[in-house]
């Protein structure tokens, strides 16, 4: 239902990367330009020593040196300075870090202490730290340009990224013709969505240093930001050629091609990123994810363990693991649950909930306020299913806070903040912050719609910030987090038996958990094509990264019992000739010939649904079910058959099909599912009146009611605030 996690880690925190270049280039310069006052003395002679073998790069010995100053005088702030500088050049930033906290304690207004020491907390991962002490710095001198570059940093790193975006352009208006603060500006205008200036900024710094790797670099990530690909892809191409150990660079250039869906050259790029940088996380995240685009799932799962064990504090790599590993058909509902208590253990249950904001008030008929926190208030299945219930919720019983997290909005955008009581766009805000916000809101049951996919903030709800917390719609498994009190299902989606595969409490709504609102311009349901064509054609419009080796095993063998009948894939990725060869073979290990399959690539909504005109019976993909294309295929006429799976994923489609009163077309297991399929097209009488009917049939079904479906969850909203004022009192 939802795309995992993109990981953009590469584009934006180059910033921070360039920036902390720049810390060890000023660090080092520090060396030739300070100046000392020479005194006549065993430890100034020591010191002198130390800094002549440090200039001429004999750093071990200087180190002795500057050892014996400190033994002499331990809190001497330049053999302190000194030593700090020369573990910052062998990469010991945390004790660097330790000699400069001596020197700022000896000489608290230098700024040229506090700057180093920010510097060295900054590269040691403590952000917060670092946002003092060179905060301290530019306040004692506004204008100190490298202070400047690394306080841009650290406001990137603890997320305050329009405070970056300030620092850093005053960075450059101080010294305006300095490629490296050029660059540091449009990668910081990036973090802000300020997509035009950054290329401005760029073109800029590439003009200035145009073989600067860094420079090219920035130019690809704001060409890309701005969906113009060939040309990032272009400025990608520049960087890596003259930036060769610039890994940075051929990793955007991977992700360049995948969003241009060339994702066979995106898996080679980020292949070539792995072996070449056997270390480099995010190079296998990158070719997880590419991989599960195009449809290898086991390699994906593959790539984002090897990530994780490489990065095992990331928990956005955790978390697209388990959104690949709910749709693998190597898992179970227990499985998962283990899976998911992993992420809970490593990441949700060290933080600390907030100080409680507000005092509950007792009173079991109270109007509720609702909190949706959501970054998928867009043109997404999520914002599509939400956006109609939350105009349709009763305003005398609940309150509705939407906490939005998108950052690119759209029609569906503008419509769901008109719906709601109250918009708070969230997506520049820290946990904290956010929790803060929450907390001053007063929400008494906040609700998630993203799970682990892509920019949640479970962070935020392993906080607690609402007294009652939930899960709906977003991600169909278990969160794992304890903190998460209910999760909404219903009776198809998740039957009593599958209350053991989820860490929160299981409440059931009456109805379907869904609902379709059916779009305005689809196109009118042709006639049979089957009876003109003289076969019947199956189809699939979903991911690819939903068909696994399970999927295809089932569907082949549906393939060999109808004779003549073809496959039509259509999604995007299949304009790529390496995704649909990949398929083309693992269907031939399958027993099924290619030129049976047609693949059909990315184009705009309303001819996706045309091409359902040319397609007779929708096969549902397994175990990662589908919800929005299979009301889809119902609306054009096509009927979808479904095996309904052993996890509330693999429930999705006959949950849409039971509310729709199409229960015949759900199937228990692979011969069933072949079965079903095999009698539809033996009966193309039957296949002309679900060509007929289903349209209607959909219409006039739960599914197309909002305000039905608004209602049950206020129902269920006041049963949980119920069961929560009996614990309470």
């Amino acid at each position: 239902m939802k795309h995992e996690i993109h990981d953009l880690v590469t584009i934006q925190h180059v910033l921070v990367k360039i920036f902390r270049l720049c810390c060890v280039a000023q660090l080092v310069a520090l060396i030739y330009t300070d100046s000392y006052n020479h005194k006549m003395s065993d430890i100034r002679a020591l010191i002198d020593a130390g800094l002549a073998l440090h200039k001429v790069g004999q750093l071990s010995e200087a180190s002795g040196f500057y050892k014996q100053a400190r033994e002499l005088e331990p809190e001497n702030v330049e053999a302190n300075h000194l030593s700090g500088l020369l573990a910052f050049q062998n990469g010991n930033a945390p004790e660097a870090a330790r000699y400069f906290e001596r020197a700022v304690a000896a000489d608290p207004k230098s700024v040229k202490y506090l700057g180093n020491l920010g510097a060295a907390w900054l590269v040691s991962g403590r952000p917060e730290d670092a946002l003092g002490v060179l905060e301290q710095a530019v306040e004692i001198d506004p204008d100190a340009v490298d202070v400047l570059n690394n306080l841009a940093a650290a406001y990137r790193d603890t997320g305050r990224l329009s405070d970056a975006a300030t620092v850093a352009n005053r960075a450059v208006s101080l010294r305006p013709d300095d490629a490296e603060l050029q660059t540091n500006l449009a990668v910081a205008l990036l973090g802000t969505e300020q997509a035009d200036a950054a290329l401005s900024a760029a073109q800029k710094a590439v003009d200035l240093a145009p073989k600067s790797p860094e420079a090219q670099n920035a130019l690809g990530s704001a060409y890309l930001a701005l969906r113009h690909r060939e040309e990032a892809i272009r400025a990608f191409r520049v960087a890596v050629d003259v930036g060769p150990e610039f890994a940075d660079a051929t990793r955007n250039l991977a992700l360049a091609y995948q969003e241009e869906k060339r994702l066979g050259d995106a898996a080679e790029t980020y292949q070539k990123v792995t072996e070449r940088w056997p270390e480099d996380a995010a190079g296998f995240a990158g070719l997880a994810r590419t991989s599960r685009m195009m449809g290898r799932s086991d390699a994906a799962i593959d790539a984002y363990r090897k990530a994780l064990s490489l990065s095992p504090g990331n928990r956005r790599y955790h978390s697209n693991l388990l959104f690949s590993l709910i749709g693998s058909d190597s898992q179970d509902g227990k499985s998962l649950l283990a899976e998911h208590r992993k992420w809970h253990e490593w990441y949700a249950s060290p933080l600390k909930s907030p100080a409680p904001k507000n005092k509950i008030v007792i009173d079991q008929e109270r109007r509720l306020k609702i909190g949706y926190v959501s970054a998928d208030f867009r043109s997404h299945p999520v914002g599509r299913i939400v956006q109609p219930v939350i105009a349709a919720h009763d305003r005398s019983t609940v309150e509705v806070y939407c906490y939005s997290g998108t950052v690119k909005p759209d029609r569906i955008t503008a419509e769901t903040e008109s719906a709601c009581d109250h918009w708070r766009p969230v997506q520049n805000l820290s946990d904290n912050a956010l929790c803060d916000l929450i907390g001053k809101d007063e929400i008494d049951i906040l609700v998630d719609l993203s799970g682990h996919s892509a920019r949640n903030r479970l962070t935020v709800f392993s906080r607690k910030p609402a007294p009652i917390q939930a899960s709906w719609l977003g991600y169909m498994s278990t969160t794992g987090l304890t903190e998460i009190d209910y999760f909404v299902g219903d009776a198809i989606h998740t039957p009593e038996e599958f209350e053991e595969h989820f860490s929160e409490n299981v409440l059931r709504l009456r109805r379907n958990l869904t609902c379709f609102s059916p779009p305005d311009d689809a196109p009118q349901v042709a006639a049979l094509p089957a009876a003109s064509t003289g076969h019947v054609t199956f189809g699939c419009f979903g991911n690819p990264g939903k068909i696994n080796g399970a999927c295809i095993d089932l569907w082949a063998g549906l393939l060999k019992s109808v004779e003549g009948s073809r496959l039509v894939l259509r999604y995007q990725g299949y304009e790529d000739q390496v995704v649909c060869q990949d398929f083309k073979n693992r269907f031939f290990k399958a027993g099924i010939d290619s030129s049976r399959i047609d693949f059909e690539g990315s184009t705009g909504y309303r001819q996706v649904l045309e091409t359902y005109n040319r397609v007779d019976i929708a096969l549902d993909t397994y175990p990662y079910s589908g919800t929005m294309t299979t009301m889809e295929a119902l609306w054009m006429g096509v009927p979808v058959v479904t095996l309904a799976g052993n996890r509330t994923l693999a429930r999705q489609a006959a949950a849409q099909l039971s509310a729709a009163g199409l229960d015949d077309l759900i199937s228990s297991d692979a011969k069933s599912f072949v079965s079903i399929a095999r009698s539809l097209t033996d009966d193309l009488d039957q296949l002309k009146k679900y060509r007929a009917l289903l349209r209607s049939r959909l219409s006039n079904s739960p599914l197309c009611d909002a305000a039905d479906l608004a209602r049950a969850l206020e129902e269920a909203y006041r049963s949980m605030w119920l069961n929560y004022l009996g614990k309470a009192v």
